[in-house]
């Protein structure tokens, strides 16, 4: 049987132990997630995560059974409570504990996202959205290991997750640190933007960057003019680290979307 049909078989099992409304609904809600993470939209990555938790508590409610209020009603913390309360000798840990806990947590970021944050050099969004897009998968991965009876091993259910994911940045290669574009047709300062967006929200050393550039068989001299015409997408700390600001990040994803600066 082929990977992507191993996948399909797992996502089946998945259907067959909770409720299909509620599943389908938290894969729809999973992948959106993970395709605003990619594009960078960390509140939209947030929102739908939230959206994800609702859908989880949901199947996990109907598979155990409890009545599910209708929409005005609805309380995550509600049912969270209720699944505690849930039999330990007919419902796993899991059912009953460890998934409601770490979908309350993803639901709080989603139910306060930016609203407790300061400003500062690191964008707390991005942050959220790095906890709860791992917290997700995780939730995913045991949802579909209790589908399979506890016989798939918990690396394997991760695989099938990795399997659902798109991979972030899949045209940017990372070796020891070293990075590369893969794809044909870029400028120079095409690939100067996307290096800068997959650092974000590090800097980048202009000298490096030159370098990363050179590396992509762009010689030095239209290397450094490349950075320079950049300039207006990019913050300069004065000793040469550079950081792409909103309308960098706005013109990069215009790069990955449309492949032309």
């Amino acid at each position: 049987m082929t990977k992507s049909a191993h996948k399909y078989e797992h996502v089946a099992n998945l259907l067959q132990m909770f409720p299909r409304k509620h599943t389908g609904a938290l894969l729809l809600h999973f992948s959106e997630s993970v395709r605003a993470f990619e594009s960078g939209e960390w509140e939209q990555c947030i929102l739908k995560a939230g959206k994800f938790v609702e859908a989880v508590i949901k199947a996990l409610s109907g598979y155990a059974s409890l009545p599910l209020p209708n929409a005005r009603k609805f309380k995550v913390s509600n049912l969270v409570a209720q699944l505690e309360k849930l039999d330990a000798a007919k419902f796993k840990d899991s059912v009953r504990l460890i998934i409601p806990r770490n979908c309350v947590f993803v639901y709080d970021i989603a139910s306060n996202r930016g609203s407790r944050h300061d400003p500062d050099e690191i964008d707390p969004n991005k942050m959220d959205a790095i906890a709860v897009v791992q917290n997700i998968s995780w939730v995913l991965a045991e949802m579909i290991r209790l589908s399979h009876d506890g016989s798939l091993k918990p690396d394997e259910a991760a695989d099938v997750v990795d399997g659902l994911m798109e991979k972030r940045y899949p045209e940017i290669e990372d070796i020891d640190g070293r990075l590369y574009v893969n794809r044909d047709g870029l400028s120079a300062a095409d690939i100067a933007l996307l290096l800068l967006e997959r650092k974000y929200p590090s800097r980048f050393n202009r000298e490096e960057l030159v370098t990363t550039l050179v590396r992509h068989s762009i010689k030095k001299s239209n290397a450094q003019v490349a950075v320079s015409r950049i300039q207006k997408y990019i913050d300069d700390d004065r000793q040469g680290n550079l950081k792409l600001r909103a309308n960098g990040r706005q013109k990069a994803a215009q790069i990955r979307a449309q492949g032309s600066m």
